[in-house]
């Protein structure tokens, strides 16, 4: 199964947004999803980024994922 991310490039926390099921993307995390965006720092700072990206990317995942935070499991 693949999925989808956000990542703060910040504070490397991540949260699944999204799971492929066949051809369908369906939505996860959606109860979560706001918690953690209005958890981020100041949009205005210039260095504060979200990035995303999917779990099958394996340079992706090294990246962000491998040594990242889980947002639901902090």
């Amino acid at each position: 199964m693949n999925r989808k991310y956000l990542v703060d490039t910040e504070t490397r926390e991540y949260l699944c947004v999204a799971l492929k099921k066949g051809q369908d993307w369906v939505p996860n995390n959606q109860d979560s999803l706001q918690k953690f965006m209005n958890s981020r720092s100041n949009e205005s700072k210039t260095e504060a980024e979200l990035v995303s990206g999917e779990f099958n990317d394996n340079t992706f995942f090294e990246k962000w994922i491998r040594n990242g935070t889980n947002f639901l499991f902090r």
